[in-house]
């Protein structure tokens, strides 16, 4: 079938046309900014963040896989690991120097790396130099919501990360000859959890089926053996017929789910 570009036309303008790379924010989840003079906690404003972030990627999906080679067959890939895909942003600096001393201040609740301490035993909120942090003090959530060109909908795709915090914060790349442009921050992030709008939700349902996954076989595979085991392990000897075809029809039954399942 030839190619008609007003049926393509057609089918893009279906699904609100091609998306746009600019209709994009960032949101960083408030930090807790430690105790303040009157003993009070004090959260970080991130909210003017959203428009300082010029760009952004949202982490890709890996999964690691290894061959399977048996005998007299050709090798077979199954998955084995779930990967994070590094997640990296940049942030247009301001001339009032507050994202630099945003980030600058984030990493230090990471690892108390300044060198500037007066001295050798000082503490930056109770961290040594050099001293690590707890990741529930300097770790947050971040949203990426990608908007549709149908924006008067409000529509997204929204891509959330859970237990984020920097692990590289990049070089200022100053110059004469950048008069004319602005100067920008790269940041690299680590994060435990990532959720994308298109997942299907979990059930806690424990009566729904597993379906045909590894873990379901392998359930299977462990009833089979333990049947088996008992009534090897009690005998061939039986207090009743009937005993004897109840045990039977386990054992069988047991047979019959492996195969079905494998």
């Amino acid at each position: 079938m030839a190619f008609n570009i007003s049926t393509f036309k057609a089918q893009m303008d279906r699904r609100g046309g091609p998306a746009r790379g600019s209709l994009f924010e960032v949101i960083i989840t408030p930090l807790d900014n430690g105790v303040n003079e009157q003993g009070k906690r004090v959260k970080a404003d991130t909210r003017e963040f959203t428009f300082f972030c010029n760009s952004a990627n949202i982490p890709g999906i890996s999964i690691n896989v290894m061959p399977y080679a048996a005998v007299a067959q050709l090798p077979v890939n199954f998955p084995t690991q779930v990967l994070n895909q590094p997640f990296n942003a940049t942030f247009m600096v301001d001339s009032d120097h507050s994202v630099l001393n945003f980030f600058h201040n984030w990493s230090q609740k990471v690892v108390n790396h300044g060198s500037s301490i007066p001295d050798t035993f000082s503490q930056v909120d109770g961290k040594l130099p050099y001293e690590f942090g707890y990741k529930d003090e300097y770790s947050t959530s971040v949203t990426i919501r990608h908007y549709s060109t149908e924006s008067l909908d409000n529509k997204y795709y929204e891509v959330k990360m859970e237990k984020v915090y920097p692990i590289t914060i990049g070089d200022l790349d100053l110059a004469w000859e950048s008069n004319d442009s602005f100067l920008t921050l790269p940041v690299g992030f680590t994060y435990d959890k990532i959720s994308y709008s298109g997942m299907k939700a979990g059930s806690l349902n424990s009566s729904i089926s597993r379906g045909n996954g590894l873990l379901d076989r392998l359930g299977a595979v462990a009833g089979f053996g333990s049947v088996l085991k008992q009534t090897i392990e009690q005998g061939v000897k039986f207090d009743t017929i009937q005993d004897a075809i109840n045990r039977i029809s386990r054992v069988r039954n047991s047979f019959d789910n492996i195969s079905n399942r494998i």
